[in-house]
């Protein structure tokens, strides 16, 4: 028996909700075209910068160094908030399939709330351990 345990904090929560989600063609070279819907992989949530982005979701844009408002990069922040900003995003990104499961199992569950979730694959059930 297969598990996956999925752990989401506050943070990981309100990038969830910021995710952009939108529409694309996948052959847009014929007349009756397939349409899909998806979420870019280069940013989840449509910006410029990732960074900029995480940091304005979960509330710490203005924490970023003064001077690199111009950066050709983005703003900088400080390495210990840049390095957790990337954990949350890369944490987000390595486990979207089942995020994206989560939120359409919780959606009529209350939601999703900070805490544990474990994913039983062969009895394809999720479970909110708290």
């Amino acid at each position: 028996m297969s598990i996956k345990k999925i752990s989401l904090n506050e943070d990981h929560l309100k990038l969830i909700s910021a995710i952009k989600f939108e529409a694309f063609d996948f052959d847009a070279e014929t007349r009756n075209g397939r349409m899909g819907w998806g979420i870019d992989q280069y940013n989840l949530f449509g910006g410029t910068y990732v960074l900029e982005d995480v940091a304005l979701v979960i509330g710490k844009y203005d924490q970023y160094i003064k001077g690199t408002e111009e950066d050709p990069m983005g703003r900088q922040y400080p390495k210990e908030l840049e390095e957790y900003m990337w954990g949350l995003y890369r944490y987000i990104w390595d486990n979207m399939e089942y995020i994206i499961d989560l939120v359409f199992t919780f959606i009529t569950k209350g939601g999703l709330k900070p805490g544990d979730y474990k994913y039983t694959q062969n009895l394809k059930e999720w479970e909110y351990l708290g």
